[in-house]
């Protein structure tokens, strides 16, 4: 069993979505830690419907978020979906404020934190933005990898080089799926490991992006922001996705009325 056995979940279009909030996810990693450096390491998804979508077409992603200790509701309709299955306990886990939220958990416990991804420098400028916002932070490490797939050798020296820093928390900032991919792949070579995988987190938080306004945010519309901001990049991405995970929750219903989480 990957997924962590003390959080129910709920299954949309074949992903298992934990019933969490921000505390219960915490407290979940921190379980994981306190077990030992031993057990192999593992990883957090944080999904949305198009990661949910994405996994219907691409068998890897659906086996990456089944493999994930957690697969956390980081889009506001996936808290809606649980909430109207019956899942309780749940909350919306945005990624993006899960840096602050571990980080700052974790200074009592003196976890040691890995920043992986973004541009060249964005790791770095992460580690000194959560530093500076949180006094005592112990940063271990941070790399951007080659945008392209690595070879055995480069994957078995970066496995090395986290396992010698004596990282805890390996932050992923890679993109869906990239991210999803590259943690189900290295995640169990890590002993005593959590990874994140909190995407766009890296350029929000160090100030290149900015992030959708609240409002947008609550009604579940933070979609429709960066649509506005990337209209190229992003219209292709919507205007599959958004029918797409609509007749997918549409299937369910008609399949399984709404009751208790797993």
């Amino acid at each position: 069993m990957s997924h962590d056995p003390a959080v129910a979940r709920f299954r949309l279009a074949g992903t298992g979505i934990s019933a969490i909030d921000m505390k219960g996810m915490v407290g979940a990693i921190r379980r994981r830690l306190d077990s030992g450096r031993t057990r192999p390491g593992t990883f957090i998804v944080f999904r949305d419907a198009h990661g949910i979508v994405r996994a219907t077409e691409d068998e890897r992603l659906l086996a990456a978020h089944e493999a994930a200790m957690l697969v956390c509701p980081d889009g506001r309709p996936l808290y809606w979906l649980g909430r109207l299955r019956g899942a309780r306990n749940i909350g919306q886990v945005p990624g993006i404020e899960s840096v602050e939220a571990v980080c700052r958990a974790g200074l009592v416990h003196g976890w040691r934190h890995y920043f992986l991804g973004g541009g060249d420098g964005v790791a770095g400028a992460l580690a000194e933005t959560m530093q500076a916002r949180l006094p005592g932070l112990k940063v271990v490490g941070t790399e951007t990898p080659p945008f392209r797939p690595l070879n055995a050798e480069e994957a078995d020296a970066m496995r090395a080089r986290i396992r010698e820093s004596g990282a805890q928390v390996l932050w992923i900032g890679l993109g869906t799926p990239k991210q999803e991919l590259f943690m189900a792949e290295h995640a169990p070579h890590l002993p005593g490991t959590v990874a994140m995988g909190v995407g766009a987190a890296f350029d929000v938080l160090t100030g290149r992006v900015p992030r959708a306004p609240v409002a947008f945010q609550v009604t579940g519309l933070e979609w429709a922001y960066r649509l506005l901001r990337e209209p190229r990049r992003l219209t292709g991405r919507y205007i599959h996705t958004i029918p797409r995970f609509l007749a997918l929750v549409a299937s369910e219903r008609r399949r399984r009325p709404a009751g208790a989480a797993e």
